[in-house]
């Protein structure tokens, strides 16, 4: 499941997605693996656009994700230039179009979650021209 932690005044609560499970651009459905939220560390997640209707960047962090997106925040807010940020600020984009989904939390290396990140880059075709991933 991902969703939000609910601890009160979490300012990236109002910004979770709550599911266990999500699809691809085919239509493939997949299951949220372990449970996710604001205060979860080691995680693979995507950024979800409510104006374009689809997963438009997958990232990971070993730190929280609350850490990660009070980041992406302050930069959409800073109009900072950076592919997320940079795709909710321009284009009739807001913040109100910002959702987070935990795709899965991890229990191996920082390279087992950099190798599942790619993975996920590619099952939900967020790589420029579909999504705002840039191919390494």
């Amino acid at each position: 499941m991902s969703g939000p932690c609910e601890a009160q005044r979490c300012a990236i609560c109002p910004y979770m997605m709550k599911a266990e499970c999500f699809t691809d651009t085919s239509g493939r459905k997949y299951s949220v693996r372990n449970n996710v939220d604001c205060k979860s560390s080691n995680v693979v997640y995507a950024v979800n656009c409510r104006r374009c209707r689809r997963f438009v960047y997958v990232g990971e962090t070993g730190g929280t994700l609350y850490q990660r997106h009070l980041l992406n925040l302050s930069r959409i807010r800073t109009q900072h230039s950076d592919p997320v940020a940079e795709h909710f600020y321009t284009d009739g984009h807001s913040m109100d179009d910002f959702q987070i989904m935990g795709l899965e939390k991890l229990s191996g290396s920082d390279e087992y979650r950099k190798t599942m990140e790619q993975l996920w880059k590619s099952k939900l075709r967020t790589y420029r021209p579909y999504g705002i991933n840039v191919q390494e």
